[in-house]
């Protein structure tokens, strides 16, 4: 997905939670806050690396780093301050969570081959989540 999509879905994909007291300064303020800090640049880095695949050793580290980061944005969803729901948000949220713990491995394996089908699957529940919780 190209990366200005990306930042347009992210910017337009849910109203701006209430202001809350934050809890701790590293602690997100928002959904938005997550998905501009962490979800769309980790993913960005997974799906271009679906087209262009790493070449060196240092590109694959950065793919997995990247899933890092993804499956930590899928975990902080999940917190109760930022859940929309506690059946289908968790659900993807969770299931984020375990796609990009699996292209983290993939990386890890530098499975050229395997890289493809596991951002499609990533892609595929940022799209169903953005389809149910995306206010137009």
């Amino acid at each position: 997905m190209p990366r200005a999509i990306s930042v347009l879905i992210a910017l337009a994909l849910l109203t701006p939670a209430a202001p809350h007291a934050r809890q701790d300064a590293s602690e997100p303020a928002s959904v938005k806050e997550v998905m501009t800090a962490m979800t769309i640049p980790a993913s960005d880095v997974i799906f271009d690396a679906a087209s262009r695949p790493p070449e060196s050793d240092a590109a694959w580290a950065a793919v997995s780093k990247a899933a890092d980061t993804l499956a930590a944005s899928g975990r902080l969803l999940t917190t109760s301050r930022l859940a929309r729901d506690t059946t289908t948000w968790m659900e993807m949220a969770r299931a984020l969570v375990s796609q990009a713990e699996a292209t983290r491995t993939v990386a890890d394996a530098k499975a050229r081959d395997r890289l493809e089908p596991a951002s499609d699957t990533v892609y595929a529940t940022c799209e169903g989540c953005h389809e149910r919780y995306l206010q137009p």
